[in-house]
Parts: C-alpha cells; sequence; structure tokens
C-alpha cells in the first residue's frame, strides 16, 4: 500500500503545484525526502526563515491565481508563518500550508516541540484556523491525502485564500487503504469547476443604471488582479467613457497613463480620482471593499449612498454592500462578469453616450488642475535624495514593464501617490495586514513568475532589515530582483509624528544596506545624491544579480502635506 507521504507528493503532481517553499522539520521532512528528483514537476525553495516562505507564496498566488505550498514544522509554520498566511487571508491570494504537530506519536503525554493541541502543547490546529479559509487536523494516512486535496480546492475556489492541512505525526508516513472508502482520487478533478457568473437580467440591471447615469466612475481593486480582468475592465471602461479610480490594492488595475485613469483613490490617493469619485453620479465597484483608507473613512463628499448609485461587484456576496448599501450587488469572477458587462454594453453605451459627453470632455482638465502625478520636487535633485524625486526617477529610469512589490510606511505612501504605473498588472502591495517586511521576499516570489521582467521591490529600511534575509534566498535560487531601500535611518512615519525633542523608538543605527547585500552576495550600492541614482539602476541591472540599491533619504517631506484626510491622534 501507498504511504501517505508518498500520495500527498502525487497530490501536489496532480493539482499542478509548482513550487514548495519552507525549511524541513518535524513530519514535512518526510515529504521533502520524497520530492527529490521531481524538480522538473515540482521545485522546492529553500528559505532562511518561513515568514520569507509564507510571503513569497502570497506574491507567487496574486501573480499567478494558483497556490504555491508551504512547508514546515508546525510549532513555527504557526508562528514565524503567520505573517504571511494573514496577509493571504486578507488579500484573497490562493496558499497551500502543509505542516505538522510534531507530536512524536505521544500527544497525550509531555512532548517536545509539540503542536497537538493536547495539554503541555500549542493548539496550531485553532491557530492556523483563525487566519484560513480553511483547516484540517489529519489524523491518519488517509486523513492527510484527503486533507491535503481540500486544502488545495479550497485555496482555489470562490475568493481564494490559505487553507492547511496539519497533521499528527503518525499520519504522515503510514500506510493508506486505497481500495476501500473514503477513496483517493485524482486532485485534479476537484479544481474543474466554471467562475462564476451573474444572472442576466442582474447585468441589465446594471446597464439599465449606467444608461441612466451621467457621470459614471469605475473603482477597481484587487479583485481585477486576481481574476486577471484588466482588459476586460479597460473595454468596459472605453465604452462608456468613465473615469477609472482604483483602490491601494487595485493600483495598476488600469495603466495608470491611459486617458481614463485618474489614479489611485483615498487617504494617500490622487486628487483627481478623489474629486472624479465624489463628483460622481453612479460608482461602479469591481473587487474592492472599501476600507477606510480607499474611502478616506468613508467621507461623504467621495463615496456617498445617499446621493450616488454604488454598483458592487464582488467575488464574495457578504462583500458587497459591505461598507456603503449598494443600488446593486453582482456576485461572482470580477473577470467574468465583466465580460458579460461589456457584451451586454452595446449599443446601450452609444445609445446614451450623449448625456456622459460633458463628464468626460471635462477629465482632462480635471486632471490638470489637480496636479495628475506631478509634484514639483520630482524635478529637483538633491542630497540626501528627496522622496519625491526617488519615484520619479524610477519612473524615469525603469522600463514600463517593470513589476513592483511595495512595502509598508512612508515608502509604499510616496509610491502609491506618485509613481504613474505606464501598464497594467505591475503592482503588488500588502494591503491585508499591510505589514513591514512584505515588500523584499514579495519580489523573490514574483520573481519565480516573472522570469523575464524586471522585478523591483520599494522598501523602507526598517522593512529591508526585517526580512532581509530573503536576500539569501534570491542569490541561492538565482533569482536577480532589485531592491531600492528608503534610507532615512528610521521608522520614517512614527518618527514625523513625534514632537522634536520627544523623539523615542523611531531611530536606528546608521547602516550601509549596500554593504550588507554584497554580504550575502549580491550587488550592493548606496547613494546620496540623486543624481547619481541613474547610474546605480543601470549598474544594479547589469550585475545580472540580486541587487540593492540603498538611498539615503530627506527625512523632511511627509505624506502629512498632501494626504487628504488629517492625520488622527495617536495614528502612525
Amino acid at each position: 500500500m501507498p504511504t501517505a507521504d508518498e500520495l500527498i507528493v502525487q497530490t501536489l503532481e496532480e493539482a499542478g503545484v509548482e513550487y514548495v517553499i519552507g525549511i524541513p522539520g518535524g513530519g514535512t521532512g518526510q515529504i521533502y525526502n520524497l520530492l527529490y528528483g521531481k524538480e522538473d514537476r515540482i521545485k522546492t525553495i529553500l528559505v532562511r526563515h518561513e515568514q520569507v516562505a509564507a510571503i513569497m507564496a502570497d506574491a507567487y498566488g496574486r501573480a499567478t491565481g494558483r497556490p504555491a505550498a508551504i512547508m514546515g514544522q508546525g510549532l513555527f509554520m504557526a508562528s514565524n508563518a503567520t505573517f504571511g498566511i494573514m496577509e493571504a487571508m486578507l488579500s484573497s491570494s490562493p496558499m497551500v500550508v502543509i505542516t505538522d504537530t510534531s507530536d512524536g506519536g505521544v500527544a497525550f503525554h509531555a512532548a517536545n516541540q509539540s503542536g497537538a493541541g493536547e495539554y503541555g502543547s500549542i493548539d496550531i490546529t485553532t491557530i492556523l484556523k483563525t487566519m484560513s479559509k480553511y483547516t484540517t487536523l489529519a489524523t491518519t494516512p488517509k486523513e492527510a491525502v484527503l486533507g491535503t486535496q481540500l486544502a488545495i480546492k479550497h485555496a482555489t475556489s470562490g475568493r481564494p485564500g490559505p487553507a492547511c492541512v496539519v497533521m499528527r505525526s503518525a499520519a504522515i508516513g503510514g500506510e493508506v487503504d486505497v481500495e476501500s472508502p473514503p477513496f483517493v482520487h485524482n486532485a485534479a478533478g476537484y479544481l474543474n469547476t466554471a467562475k462564476p457568473q451573474s444572472a442576466p437580467q442582474d447585468i441589465q440591471r446594471a446597464i439599465d443604471i449606467l444608461s441612466q447615469s451621467q457621470r459614471p466612475v469605475l473603482v477597481a481593486g484587487n479583485g481585477v488582479h486576481m481574476s486577471k480582468s484588466h482588459q476586460q475592465l479597460q473595454e468596459l471602461a472605453e465604452l462608456w467613457n468613465m473615469p477609472v479610480a482604483t483602490s491601494y490594492k487595485g493600483k495598476s488595475a488600469i495603466a495608470e497613463t491611459h486617458p481614463l485613469s485618474v489614479g489611485m483613490v483615498g487617504v494617500y490617493g490622487q486628487e483627481a480620482a478623489n474629486r472624479s469619485v465624489g463628483e460622481a453620479d453612479t460608482v461602479l465597484v469591481v473587487g474592492a471593499k472599501l476600507t477606510p483608507q480607499d474611502t478616506v473613512r468613508e467621507r461623504p463628499s467621495i463615496f456617498d449612498p445617499l446621493r450616488q448609485k454604488i454598483i458592487q461587484i464582488d467575488i464574495d456576496d457578504r462583500n458587497a454592500g459591505w461598507t456603503f448599501p449598494v443600488e446593486l450587488g453582482l456576485i461572482g469572477d470580477a473577470g467574468s462578469i465583466l465580460s458579460q458587462l461589456v457584451e451586454a454594453s452595446q449599443p446601450a453605451a452609444a445609445n446614451s453616450a450623449a448625456g456622459r459627453k460633458e463628464w468626460a470632455d471635462a477629465l482632462p482638465q480635471r486632471k490638470q488642475d489637480n496636479s495628475f502625478y506631478d509634484d514639483p520636487e520630482m524635478h529637483r535633485d538633491s542630497s540626501p535624495v528627496t522622496p519625491q524625486r526617488l519615484v520619479a526617477l524610477l519612473n524615469e529610469n525603469l522600463s514600463a514593464d517593470t513589476v513592483f512589490a511595495l512595502d509598508a510606511g512612508n515608502n509604499r505612501t510616496w509610491m502609491a501617490h506618485l509613481y504613474q504605473a505606464r501598464q497594467a498588472n505591475t503592482f503588488f502591495s500588502p494591503g491585508g495586514t499591510a505589514g513591514m517586511g512584505w515588500g523584499l521576499p514579495a519580489a523573490v516570489g514574483l520573481k519565480l513568475v516573472y522570469k523575464d521582467r524586471p522585478v523591483v521591490c520599494v522598501t523602507g529600511d526598517g522593512g529591508y532589515m526585517m526580512t532581509v534575509n530573503a536576500l539569501s534566498t534570491a542569490v541561492q535560487y538565482d533569482l536577480p530582483i532589485i531592491c531600492v531601500v528608503f534610507n532615512d535611518g528610521a521608522l520614517g512615519m512614527v518618527r514625523q509624528h513625534q514632537p522634536e525633542g520627544r523623539r523615542i523608538a523611531s531611530e536606528f543605527v546608521t547602516t550601509d544596506n549596500g554593504a550588507v547585500a554584497r554580504g550575502f552576495g549580491a550587488f550592493g550600492i548606496q547613494i546620496g545624491d540623486s543624481r547619481d541614482l541613474p547610474d546605480a539602476i543601470r549598474q544594479a541591472q547589469a550585475s545580472g544579480l540580486p541587487a540593492v540599491i540603498d538611498v539615503l533619504i530627506d527625512r523632511g517631506p511627509s505624506p502629512d502635506d498632501w494626504r487628504a484626510d488629517a492625520r488622527r491622534a495617536g495614528e502612525t
């Protein structure tokens, strides 16, 4: 009879899982051993910390729509890896978590490193249930196999997310009776489900609302990225000649150089986007939950269901009409529904175009009046480098197809606000837990997908140091990403919100992050003058290595100077 670990590897093959990322430990070492020789089908990536494995898998899942598996010993998967698992849960990224309880067959007695959940041990199953779509505890070998199959199914069905299988030690290597029920079937058969669409009458109702609208606007969110519906979004916008704003996680749902793009809406968004959404009489929201950051804390001058008709498309019916009441919720895959709307828009869009002409004609002037993706500091060289100038130079010196992984803190607000994406589907950002340290491992995970395109992480010196070990993984697996570090020697956002002379726990020791990179065998350089950045980028690209460009940043400029709402007391 086959053993559970053999059938788990077979299940990963059948389901088309391309990567297993993690650190062998506990009972999972048996599964790793069986992956040897299968590198042409399942590639293993050894990381230096389980947090990096989970972040890499999160980014990979966003980019492909398919889950990578992260695998390691129970207690450390349920602690170290949870940073990335939580982000995946809140950002709808498919991921499979394979781990064990490391109980050694003595779950009910005193045990070392046990996560069995019995007296004297940690209950890792409950921990993982709090942050996943699905978590099961397998106590027998057959349950371990079936649990892995179901984890893959749950990770990819409906609204994607992380799904976990936790196995008792005895369940991993034990024999599986495949001749008696419940039977073990080919895992691929559990994944052959069609994407859900909306009912035709609901699509027609949406078309009727748009036809009656004089000032419609689209707000595109992360759901556009997850459904890979960028082309359908653009087609719909062009048919109705309506502006397109995005949420933070929806940034680059459409190229921000497109005439209909008004950029990101919200606290750190473009004023053109906030004004366009605020003046709209109909708001079509696609795959965005509408968080306080997106809505400027539900400011009525931007989103107001009392004067706007809101149509919300979402894969999860709980999300449509969650923040605001809606005129219509369309439940299903964003790509499928956008395709339905495109098909149903003709000839209705053309027949009602006259009523929207004034709105559409005013758009170029509205963008110009609100300094669309412009700031005077973007054009001024200096030493140290202003954040505005750094963003401008990245836009000027990196190709349009560059894929970006953002981080958290001031660095991501400058990038989200001022970097104008020239191609759709080029921005990935942590917007669930939105934690520092996401950007660098995410870039490494994205490079697994975008092997022939530039992948650039933009992070602060705080976030960089939190997951700097990901550079070692990038070097080992020849993944030449570029990491641009906003180095202000501080937790910039925290420091700026502390009074002069009363700063505490916000400033770092002076560090050359380029030298740190060279210690890993990567390319590393530190610059302090904006005039040196173009050449640093060229050197990093020419090196063929993972690269770090450490940029000494002017501490003076603050996102508080332009953000759409005032910072609240106690907010960092």
